[in-house]
Protein backbone atom coordinates (compact mmCIF):
# COMPACT_ATOMS: atom_id res chain seq x y z
CA UNK A 1 0.00 0.00 0.00
CA UNK A 2 1.35 3.43 -0.89
CA UNK A 3 0.68 6.81 -2.48
CA UNK A 4 2.54 7.77 -5.65
CA UNK A 5 2.06 10.20 -8.50
CA UNK A 6 0.47 7.41 -10.53
CA UNK A 7 -1.97 6.33 -7.82
CA UNK A 8 -3.02 9.97 -7.56
CA UNK A 9 -3.56 10.22 -11.32
CA UNK A 10 -5.57 6.99 -11.27
CA UNK A 11 -7.64 8.39 -8.41
CA UNK A 12 -8.30 11.51 -10.49
CA UNK A 13 -9.57 9.32 -13.34
CA UNK A 14 -12.04 7.57 -11.04
CA UNK A 15 -13.24 10.79 -9.41
CA UNK A 16 -13.87 12.18 -12.90
CA UNK A 17 -15.83 9.01 -13.80
CA UNK A 18 -17.97 9.35 -10.65
CA UNK A 19 -18.57 13.05 -11.41
CA UNK A 20 -19.79 12.15 -14.92
CA UNK A 21 -22.08 9.42 -13.55
CA UNK A 22 -23.53 11.88 -11.01
CA UNK A 23 -24.36 14.30 -13.82
CA UNK A 24 -26.04 11.55 -15.88
CA UNK A 25 -28.01 9.97 -13.03
CA UNK A 26 -29.21 13.29 -11.64
CA UNK A 27 -31.49 13.61 -14.70
CA UNK A 28 -33.15 10.20 -14.27
CA UNK A 29 -36.56 10.55 -12.60
CA UNK A 30 -37.07 6.78 -12.48
CA UNK A 31 -33.94 6.47 -10.36
CA UNK A 32 -35.09 9.22 -8.02
CA UNK A 33 -38.54 7.66 -7.68
CA UNK A 34 -37.00 4.27 -6.85
CA UNK A 35 -34.09 5.19 -4.60
CA UNK A 36 -34.55 8.92 -3.91
CA UNK A 37 -31.24 10.81 -4.10
CA UNK A 38 -29.17 8.13 -2.34
CA UNK A 39 -27.37 6.85 -5.48
CA UNK A 40 -26.16 10.41 -6.09
CA UNK A 41 -25.37 10.92 -2.43
CA UNK A 42 -23.30 7.73 -2.26
CA UNK A 43 -21.46 8.67 -5.47
CA UNK A 44 -20.55 12.02 -3.93
CA UNK A 45 -19.16 10.11 -0.94
CA UNK A 46 -17.17 7.92 -3.35
CA UNK A 47 -15.70 11.04 -4.95
CA UNK A 48 -14.60 12.32 -1.54
CA UNK A 49 -13.17 8.98 -0.38
CA UNK A 50 -11.35 8.36 -3.65
CA UNK A 51 -9.93 11.88 -3.68
CA UNK A 52 -8.56 11.76 -0.13
CA UNK A 53 -7.30 8.14 -0.38
CA UNK A 54 -5.34 8.01 -3.66
CA UNK A 55 -3.48 4.86 -2.66
CA UNK A 56 -3.10 1.28 -3.86
CA UNK A 57 -4.31 -1.79 -2.00
CA UNK A 58 -2.98 -5.34 -1.74
CA UNK A 59 -4.93 -6.49 -4.82
CA UNK A 60 -4.13 -3.48 -7.02
CA UNK A 61 -2.77 -4.45 -10.43
CA UNK A 62 -0.43 -2.30 -12.50
CA UNK A 63 -1.49 -1.47 -16.04
CA UNK A 64 1.67 -0.72 -17.98
CA UNK A 65 1.63 1.79 -20.79
CA UNK A 66 4.61 1.26 -23.08
CA UNK A 67 3.94 4.06 -25.58
CA UNK A 68 1.68 6.92 -24.50
CA UNK A 69 2.53 7.38 -20.81
CA UNK A 70 6.33 7.03 -21.24
CA UNK A 71 6.17 9.70 -23.96
CA UNK A 72 4.07 11.99 -21.78
CA UNK A 73 6.39 11.33 -18.84
CA UNK A 74 9.41 12.17 -21.01
CA UNK A 75 7.85 15.44 -22.19
CA UNK A 76 6.75 16.49 -18.71
CA UNK A 77 10.04 15.62 -16.99
CA UNK A 78 12.43 16.83 -19.70
CA UNK A 79 14.73 19.36 -17.99
CA UNK A 80 14.29 22.88 -19.38
CA UNK A 81 16.43 24.87 -16.95
CA UNK A 82 18.92 23.75 -14.34
CA UNK A 83 20.13 26.34 -11.80
CA UNK A 84 22.34 25.40 -8.85
CA UNK A 85 21.19 21.80 -8.87
CA UNK A 86 17.50 22.72 -9.18
CA UNK A 87 15.94 21.38 -12.36
CA UNK A 88 12.83 22.99 -13.80
CA UNK A 89 10.74 20.94 -16.22
CA UNK A 90 7.32 21.21 -17.87
CA UNK A 91 5.64 19.30 -15.02
CA UNK A 92 6.99 21.71 -12.41
CA UNK A 93 5.77 24.70 -14.44
CA UNK A 94 2.28 23.17 -14.87
CA UNK A 95 2.08 22.39 -11.15
CA UNK A 96 3.08 25.95 -10.25
CA UNK A 97 0.57 27.50 -12.65
CA UNK A 98 -2.26 25.12 -11.70
CA UNK A 99 -1.52 25.40 -7.99
CA UNK A 100 -1.23 29.18 -8.17
CA UNK A 101 -4.60 29.58 -9.91
CA UNK A 102 -6.25 27.08 -7.52
CA UNK A 103 -4.83 28.95 -4.52
CA UNK A 104 -6.06 32.26 -5.96
CA UNK A 105 -9.57 30.85 -6.55
CA UNK A 106 -9.61 29.31 -3.10
CA UNK A 107 -8.59 32.58 -1.44
CA UNK A 108 -11.26 34.47 -3.40
CA UNK A 109 -13.96 31.99 -2.34
CA UNK A 110 -12.86 32.04 1.32
CA UNK A 111 -12.78 35.83 1.24
CA UNK A 112 -16.31 35.97 -0.19
CA UNK A 113 -17.68 33.61 2.44
CA UNK A 114 -15.92 35.42 5.29
CA UNK A 115 -17.11 38.80 4.05
CA UNK A 116 -20.64 37.48 3.70
CA UNK A 117 -20.64 35.89 7.15
CA UNK A 118 -19.17 39.02 8.75
CA UNK A 119 -21.88 41.13 7.13
CA UNK A 120 -24.63 38.85 8.41
CA UNK A 121 -23.00 38.75 11.86
CA UNK A 122 -23.60 42.47 12.36
CA UNK A 123 -27.20 42.29 11.15
CA UNK A 124 -29.69 42.47 14.04
CA UNK A 125 -31.41 39.20 14.85
CA UNK A 126 -35.05 38.88 13.85
CA UNK A 127 -37.36 39.84 16.72
CA UNK A 128 -40.55 38.54 15.10
CA UNK A 129 -42.09 36.23 17.71
CA UNK A 130 -43.78 34.11 15.04
CA UNK A 131 -40.42 33.38 13.40
CA UNK A 132 -38.68 32.70 16.72
CA UNK A 133 -41.42 30.37 17.96
CA UNK A 134 -41.45 28.46 14.65
CA UNK A 135 -37.67 27.99 14.84
CA UNK A 136 -37.93 26.77 18.44
CA UNK A 137 -40.69 24.34 17.49
CA UNK A 138 -38.58 22.84 14.67
CA UNK A 139 -35.47 22.60 16.84
CA UNK A 140 -37.43 20.60 19.40
CA UNK A 141 -38.91 18.46 16.63
CA UNK A 142 -35.57 17.37 15.14
CA UNK A 143 -33.61 17.70 18.40
CA UNK A 144 -31.24 20.58 17.67
CA UNK A 145 -30.12 22.24 20.91
CA UNK A 146 -27.82 24.87 19.45
CA UNK A 147 -28.69 28.57 19.40
CA UNK A 148 -29.20 29.70 15.81
CA UNK A 149 -29.57 33.31 14.78
CA UNK A 150 -32.20 34.36 12.21
CA UNK A 151 -31.94 37.41 9.98
CA UNK A 152 -34.72 38.81 7.81
CA UNK A 153 -33.82 41.47 5.24
CA UNK A 154 -35.01 42.78 1.87
CA UNK A 155 -31.52 42.39 0.32
CA UNK A 156 -31.59 38.59 0.78
CA UNK A 157 -32.65 36.67 -2.31
CA UNK A 158 -33.31 33.20 -0.90
CA UNK A 159 -33.49 31.49 2.50
CA UNK A 160 -30.17 29.91 3.42
CA UNK A 161 -28.00 28.79 6.31
CA UNK A 162 -24.39 30.01 6.62
CA UNK A 163 -21.54 29.38 9.02
CA UNK A 164 -19.71 26.33 10.37
CA UNK A 165 -19.43 26.80 14.12
CA UNK A 166 -22.07 29.50 14.61
CA UNK A 167 -24.95 29.08 12.20
CA UNK A 168 -27.08 31.92 10.86
CA UNK A 169 -30.35 31.40 8.98
CA UNK A 170 -31.12 34.23 6.58
CA UNK A 171 -34.58 34.90 5.17
CA UNK A 172 -35.79 37.29 2.48
CA UNK A 173 -38.44 39.78 3.53
CA UNK A 174 -41.33 37.74 2.10
CA UNK A 175 -44.79 37.40 3.60
CA UNK A 176 -44.78 33.66 4.34
CA UNK A 177 -47.81 31.97 5.90
CA UNK A 178 -47.28 29.90 9.06
CA UNK A 179 -47.04 26.61 7.13
CA UNK A 180 -44.77 28.17 4.50
CA UNK A 181 -42.47 29.55 7.19
CA UNK A 182 -42.42 26.16 8.95
CA UNK A 183 -41.38 24.38 5.73
CA UNK A 184 -38.71 26.97 4.85
CA UNK A 185 -37.06 26.92 8.29
CA UNK A 186 -37.29 23.12 8.46
CA UNK A 187 -35.51 22.91 5.08
CA UNK A 188 -32.62 25.09 6.28
CA UNK A 189 -32.29 23.30 9.61
CA UNK A 190 -32.13 19.97 7.75
CA UNK A 191 -29.10 21.33 5.90
CA UNK A 192 -27.47 21.85 9.29
CA UNK A 193 -28.73 18.56 10.75
CA UNK A 194 -27.45 16.51 7.76
CA UNK A 195 -24.06 18.31 7.66
CA UNK A 196 -24.68 19.52 4.11
CA UNK A 197 -22.61 22.67 4.64
CA UNK A 198 -19.50 20.57 5.30
CA UNK A 199 -20.09 18.26 2.30
CA UNK A 200 -20.68 21.20 -0.05
CA UNK A 201 -17.59 23.03 1.23
CA UNK A 202 -15.37 19.98 0.67
CA UNK A 203 -16.74 19.68 -2.87
CA UNK A 204 -15.97 23.38 -3.36
CA UNK A 205 -12.34 22.66 -2.45
CA UNK A 206 -12.14 19.71 -4.86
CA UNK A 207 -13.58 21.75 -7.73
CA UNK A 208 -11.20 24.62 -6.92
CA UNK A 209 -8.17 22.29 -7.05
CA UNK A 210 -9.29 20.74 -10.34
CA UNK A 211 -10.50 23.95 -11.99
CA UNK A 212 -8.74 22.82 -15.19
CA UNK A 213 -10.64 19.50 -15.40
CA UNK A 214 -13.73 19.86 -17.66
CA UNK A 215 -15.45 16.96 -15.86
CA UNK A 216 -15.60 19.07 -12.70
CA UNK A 217 -17.17 22.08 -14.39
CA UNK A 218 -20.69 21.22 -13.23
CA UNK A 219 -19.70 19.08 -10.25
CA UNK A 220 -20.61 21.72 -7.67
CA UNK A 221 -24.02 22.46 -9.15
CA UNK A 222 -24.87 18.73 -9.24
CA UNK A 223 -23.82 18.33 -5.61
CA UNK A 224 -25.83 21.39 -4.63
CA UNK A 225 -28.93 20.06 -6.38
CA UNK A 226 -28.53 16.67 -4.70
CA UNK A 227 -28.26 18.25 -1.25
CA UNK A 228 -31.35 20.39 -1.89
CA UNK A 229 -33.34 17.27 -2.82
CA UNK A 230 -31.97 15.45 0.22
CA UNK A 231 -33.21 18.29 2.42
CA UNK A 232 -36.59 18.20 0.59
CA UNK A 233 -36.89 14.51 1.39
CA UNK A 234 -36.21 15.05 5.09
CA UNK A 235 -38.70 17.93 5.15
CA UNK A 236 -41.42 15.79 3.54
CA UNK A 237 -41.36 13.35 6.48
CA UNK A 238 -42.67 16.07 8.82
CA UNK A 239 -45.29 17.67 6.55
CA UNK A 240 -48.77 16.52 5.67
CA UNK A 241 -50.09 16.94 2.12
CA UNK A 242 -51.48 20.42 2.77
CA UNK A 243 -48.24 21.60 4.41
CA UNK A 244 -46.23 20.20 1.48
CA UNK A 245 -48.30 22.33 -0.91
CA UNK A 246 -47.58 25.35 1.26
CA UNK A 247 -43.88 24.45 1.23
CA UNK A 248 -43.88 24.35 -2.60
CA UNK A 249 -45.75 27.65 -2.67
CA UNK A 250 -42.99 29.13 -0.49
CA UNK A 251 -40.42 27.98 -3.07
CA UNK A 252 -42.44 29.72 -5.81
CA UNK A 253 -42.45 32.94 -3.75
CA UNK A 254 -38.65 32.71 -3.38
CA UNK A 255 -38.23 32.20 -7.14
CA UNK A 256 -40.34 35.28 -7.81
CA UNK A 257 -38.24 37.21 -5.31
CA UNK A 258 -35.04 36.08 -7.07
CA UNK A 259 -36.34 37.28 -10.42
CA UNK A 260 -36.71 40.78 -9.00
CA UNK A 261 -33.09 40.86 -7.81
CA UNK A 262 -30.05 41.18 -10.07
CA UNK A 263 -27.62 39.98 -7.43
CA UNK A 264 -26.06 36.54 -7.72
CA UNK A 265 -26.09 34.30 -4.66
CA UNK A 266 -22.84 32.72 -3.41
CA UNK A 267 -24.50 30.98 -0.49
CA UNK A 268 -23.51 27.41 0.35
CA UNK A 269 -26.89 25.81 1.14
CA UNK A 270 -30.08 27.63 0.25
CA UNK A 271 -33.73 26.85 -0.45
CA UNK A 272 -33.52 27.66 -4.16
CA UNK A 273 -30.09 27.12 -5.74
CA UNK A 274 -28.95 28.77 -8.95
CA UNK A 275 -30.82 26.08 -10.83
CA UNK A 276 -32.33 25.41 -14.20
CA UNK A 277 -36.06 24.86 -14.60
CA UNK A 278 -35.63 21.08 -15.06
CA UNK A 279 -34.07 20.78 -11.60
CA UNK A 280 -36.91 22.68 -9.98
CA UNK A 281 -39.32 20.50 -11.93
CA UNK A 282 -37.65 17.41 -10.44
CA UNK A 283 -38.03 18.75 -6.91
CA UNK A 284 -41.69 19.60 -7.45
CA UNK A 285 -42.48 16.23 -9.03
CA UNK A 286 -40.86 14.31 -6.19
CA UNK A 287 -43.04 16.14 -3.66
CA UNK A 288 -46.28 16.50 -5.65
CA UNK A 289 -46.31 12.82 -6.58
CA UNK A 290 -45.42 11.78 -3.01
CA UNK A 291 -42.42 9.88 -4.36
CA UNK A 292 -40.42 10.28 -1.17
CA UNK A 293 -43.12 8.57 0.93
CA UNK A 294 -43.28 5.67 -1.55
CA UNK A 295 -39.59 4.86 -1.25
CA UNK A 296 -38.79 2.05 1.16
CA UNK A 297 -35.61 2.21 3.22
CA UNK A 298 -34.76 -1.37 2.20
CA UNK A 299 -34.26 -0.21 -1.38
CA UNK A 300 -31.72 2.39 -0.34
CA UNK A 301 -29.89 -0.16 1.82
CA UNK A 302 -29.35 -2.24 -1.35
CA UNK A 303 -27.09 0.55 -2.59
CA UNK A 304 -24.60 0.16 0.27
CA UNK A 305 -22.95 -3.08 -1.00
CA UNK A 306 -23.05 -1.70 -4.57
CA UNK A 307 -21.28 1.45 -3.40
CA UNK A 308 -18.69 -0.61 -1.51
CA UNK A 309 -18.14 -2.75 -4.62
CA UNK A 310 -17.57 0.36 -6.76
CA UNK A 311 -15.09 1.70 -4.22
CA UNK A 312 -13.14 -1.57 -4.20
CA UNK A 313 -13.33 -1.72 -7.99
CA UNK A 314 -11.72 1.70 -8.25
CA UNK A 315 -8.60 0.31 -6.54
CA UNK A 316 -8.15 -2.66 -8.90
CA UNK A 317 -5.59 -0.97 -11.13
CA UNK A 318 -2.98 1.77 -11.32
CA UNK A 319 -1.76 3.11 -14.65
CA UNK A 320 2.00 3.54 -14.86
CA UNK A 321 4.47 4.16 -17.70
CA UNK A 322 6.68 1.20 -18.57
CA UNK A 323 10.03 1.01 -20.29
CA UNK A 324 12.92 -1.42 -20.16
CA UNK A 325 15.71 -0.19 -17.87
CA UNK A 326 18.90 0.71 -19.66
CA UNK A 327 22.21 -1.01 -18.94
CA UNK A 328 23.37 2.18 -17.19
CA UNK A 329 20.67 1.64 -14.59
CA UNK A 330 22.23 -1.66 -13.58
CA UNK A 331 25.86 -0.65 -13.94
CA UNK A 332 28.14 -3.67 -14.40
CA UNK A 333 25.73 -6.06 -12.72
CA UNK A 334 25.25 -9.28 -14.70
CA UNK A 335 23.17 -11.28 -12.20
CA UNK A 336 20.48 -10.33 -9.68
CA UNK A 337 20.74 -12.30 -6.47
CA UNK A 338 17.70 -13.54 -4.59
CA UNK A 339 19.07 -11.54 -1.62
CA UNK A 340 18.50 -8.29 -3.50
CA UNK A 341 15.42 -6.30 -2.51
CA UNK A 342 13.33 -3.32 -3.52
CA UNK A 343 12.56 -0.19 -1.49
CA UNK A 344 9.31 1.50 -2.54
CA UNK A 345 9.57 5.26 -3.17
CA UNK A 346 7.14 7.96 -4.28
CA UNK A 347 8.28 7.68 -7.89
CA UNK A 348 8.80 3.91 -8.13
CA UNK A 349 11.29 1.46 -6.63
CA UNK A 350 15.00 1.46 -5.70
CA UNK A 351 16.83 -1.88 -6.14
CA UNK A 352 19.45 -2.74 -3.49
CA UNK A 353 22.00 -5.56 -3.30
CA UNK A 354 22.61 -7.67 -0.21
CA UNK A 355 25.21 -5.15 1.03
CA UNK A 356 22.57 -2.40 1.12
CA UNK A 357 23.97 -0.58 -1.93
CA UNK A 358 21.53 0.91 -4.41
CA UNK A 359 22.07 -0.54 -7.87
CA UNK A 360 19.04 0.66 -9.86
CA UNK A 361 15.98 2.88 -9.80
CA UNK A 362 12.93 1.78 -11.77
CA UNK A 363 9.29 2.84 -11.99
CA UNK A 364 7.73 -0.59 -12.59
CA UNK A 365 8.89 -3.99 -11.35
CA UNK A 366 9.49 -6.40 -14.22
CA UNK A 367 7.91 -9.87 -14.06
CA UNK A 368 11.34 -11.44 -13.73
CA UNK A 369 11.99 -9.42 -10.53
CA UNK A 370 8.67 -9.93 -8.76
CA UNK A 371 10.13 -12.67 -6.56
CA UNK A 372 12.30 -10.10 -4.75
CA UNK A 373 11.22 -8.66 -1.39
CA UNK A 374 9.63 -5.17 -1.40
CA UNK A 375 10.22 -2.88 1.59
CA UNK A 376 8.46 0.43 2.25
CA UNK A 377 10.54 3.53 2.88
CA UNK A 378 9.75 3.22 6.57
CA UNK A 379 11.57 -0.10 6.63
CA UNK A 380 8.61 -2.48 6.82
CA UNK A 381 8.19 -5.18 4.14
Amino acid sequence: MGVTLFTFLTSLIWVSIFAIVIKILSRQMILLRTFSIYPLFFLICLCLIRFFLPTELFYTQIIRSKNLLPFIQYVLTYPLISVKGITINVLAILILISGGIALYKFCIKISEYRRLYNIFSIFPACQDQRVKLTLEKIQNLIEIRKDIKIIVDKSIRTPAIVGFQSQIIILPDINFTDDELFGVLLHELQHYHQRHVIIKSICDIIQTIFWWNPFFRYFNSEVEHTLEMHSDEKVSYYLNSQQQMCYLNAIIKVIQNQEKSQKKSILTCCLVEEAKSDRLEQRFKMLLESNYSKIKKQRSKMLIPITFFLLMLSYTFVIQPYSEPSIQNYGNMTEISSENYFVKTDSGYDLYNEQGEIIATISVIDDSLKHLKIINEGGKP
